[in-house]
Order: C-alpha cells, then structure tokens, then sequence
C-alpha cells in the first residue's frame, strides 16, 4: 500500500469515527432529555419565574381585597363587607366582635348601621410615617397572613341624656370622633372564588 492510500484510509477511519462518536453524544443527550423528571435548558429558570409571578398576583389580590373592605365600611356598604369573608370567618373590630358570616352580618346591621356599638369605624386612612404592610403567602399557595397599618377614625356614641349630648345633636352632631393609630392582623384563604377573609382584627 503506497503512502498516499494510507494517508487516504486514516482519515477516513477518523472521520467515520467522529461521526459515530458525534451521533451516540447526539443519542445520549436526547435519551437524558426524555428521561422522567428531566427538565430542558432555561425550565428551572421559567418555573422560578412563574411562581414569582404568581406570588405577586396572590400579594395584590389580597391587598385589593382589604382595600374593599375598608371601602365598604367607610361608605357603609356593610353587605359588600360581609362578603368578603369566608363562611367560618371572624371578626374584631376594636371591641366589637363576631364569629361566622352570619353573625359578621348581624354585627354590621345593628352596631354599625343602626349605630348601636359602643365604638364603630368610620374612615381609614394611611401616612408614610407608617410601617409598611406585610404579606405572607403559604407554601402551598392557599393560605395567607396579612398586617396592615393605618389610621382609623372611631366613633363613640353620646350618652343619650346629658346635656352636652343634646347640645351636640342640635348642632348635627350625633357621636364623639376621633382618630386612633392601629393595624389591621388579618388571615385569608383561597378557594375557587379567590381569596377570603378567614379573620380580620383591629388593634
């Protein structure tokens, strides 16, 4: 065999070689990319992101649903109120307290509507000398735990016989008003429906 044709064979025992070593690594990777639990390049980083996503659609669902709230209230929209809470929730509002939907409702009709608590929400409002509000999603995504601080103006009714009560009623004025700083603890669960209010309090 002369030279040349030796030349001729080696290189086309390398590059049949090649293509066979080529080919298996082609195999291999396409065999581990179909394996169970394999994920391709990028999808850790794209479920990473999904999760941050969904993490902040839940945070503001839950902040829009306690912004309602205290809308409902101040705009005495007290049924409105009452369905933002689950059927087992409870309420505390500066004294005044209630356990279940059905007696959240009975709560709102009379020490609220017919203004017979002895304290009742009127306005909400919020400063920027205030403490942030805090979040906190579950694990799994169907629980929540909120804090939410602000300033609530509370009204005391006036005692119905003394004098200075019925000074103040000619003048239009049926309660004693004042603003307090406080915050709101609150828990949620999410249904079908969306997020609910499982238990709100006022400290």
């Amino acid at each position: 065999m002369t030279e040349s044709k030796m030349n001729g064979t080696r290189r086309a025992f390398f590059l049949r070689g090649g293509a066979v070593l080529g080919a298996g690594v082609a195999a291999t990777a396409t065999a581990t990319a179909l394996l169970p639990g394999a994920l391709p390049p990028g999808a850790d980083r794209l479920q990473e992101l999904q999760r941050d996503l969904t993490l902040h659609q839940d945070r503001e669902a839950i902040r829009q649903l306690h912004l309602t709230f205290t809308a409902a209230v101040e705009n005495q929209a007290y049924d409105t109120a009452v369905e933002l809470f689950e059927f087992h929730a409870a309420l505390e509002l500066s004294g005044a307290s209630a356990a279940g939907r059905t007696a959240i409702r009975q709560l709102f009709a009379t020490q609220y509507r017919q203004q017979l608590g002895p304290v009742v929400h009127n306005a909400y409002r919020h400063s920027p000398l205030q403490q942030p509000d805090l979040i906190t999603i579950s694990a799994d995504g169907a629980q929540a735990t909120a804090t939410f601080h602000c300033e609530v103006e509370l009204s005391t009714p006036l005692p119905p016989n003394s004098t200075l009560a019925q000074m103040a009623r000619l003048q239009g004025q049926m309660a004693e008003r004042h603003w307090q700083v406080g915050r709101f603890e609150a828990r949620y669960v999410k249904g079908a429906g969306g997020w609910k209010i499982a238990a709100l309090r006022f400290t």
